[in-house]
């Protein structure tokens, strides 16, 4: 998704659309923590050129599934995402307060972009329908605090702080 200065220049008015499927390499995806996989990404949306300005608005809408954790069993849940963005972009300087990207190359790339707005749609947890809690496992298990303080007890170097706090 990568449109020149010169392509820009020779659209009618400056205004074009696009509708196109991406598919993000496994590098890129793993170097976001909670995300597992991308699948089904589709971008489609409608710019416009302002050659006065020297300026390429951008409306997009990204849908998709992403492939994420559960926060009980940790087995994979397709967690569905549909997002839209307006993006702007200069192909001449900007000033730092401004939300614009400024252009390298004049050569607009877009798709840095819908990577970085489908990391903002990122679920913190996600939980799969019906997902239980596993108590046990190969060489562990989860027990009670009450089972906890009698399995260990008190280890002996803290012992005498039990006592501290009575009168």
């Amino acid at each position: 998704m990568k449109w020149s200065l010169s392509w820009l220049n020779k659209q009618k008015n400056g205004d074009f659309t696009f509708s196109e499927d991406l598919v993000f390499p496994h590098e890129v995806i793993q170097e976001v923590r909670q995300l597992l996989d991308l699948k089904d990404v589709h971008v489609e949306g409608k710019g416009h050129f302002a050659s006065d300005e020297q300026r390429l608005y951008i409306d997009l809408k990204i849908s998709g599934t992403m492939i994420v954790s559960c926060a009980v069993s940790l087995e994979e849940v397709a967690y569905p995402f549909e997002t839209e963005s307006t993006e702007v972009f200069s192909f001449v300087k900007v000033d730092f307060d401004e939300d614009v990207h400024e252009v390298k190359k004049n050569t607009v790339d877009l798709t840095p972009i819908v990577f970085q707005n489908i990391v903002m749609e990122v679920p913190i947890r996600v939980v799969k329908e019906g997902a239980e809690m596993k108590s046990h496992g190969k060489g562990w298990q989860v027990i009670s605090e009450e089972e906890a303080d009698t399995r260990s007890g008190i280890d002996p170097r803290l012992a005498k702080l039990k006592d501290y706090f009575k009168q």
